[in-house]
């Protein structure tokens, strides 16, 4: 897994999965996930929003994983 650290993400798509993303932060950027492996640890997120793949939203605990000021139905879309 590659590990980022404090990195400033601004009006991006970023792609967590294969990566562990440490003190980073996220302003107004579309992050996409398609598996599990992924992970992050003291990061922030303003503005931002998560495109999860069709066959996550499918799996219960998905939205356990996602900072915990996103909810099931505010800023989490499905990837088309």
């Amino acid at each position: 897994m590659e590990y980022i650290m404090n990195k400033a993400f601004k009006n991006e798509d970023v792609y967590f999965d294969g990566s562990h993303y440490i003190g980073c932060s996220f302003t107004d950027c579309t992050i996409h996930i398609e598996s599990l492996l992924f992970n992050y640890d003291r990061c922030t997120f303003s503005g931002s929003k998560f495109k999860l793949s069709p066959k996550l939203l499918m799996l219960q605990n998905v939205y356990s994983l996602l900072p915990s000021s996103f909810t099931r139905n505010s800023n989490v879309q499905a990837s088309v």
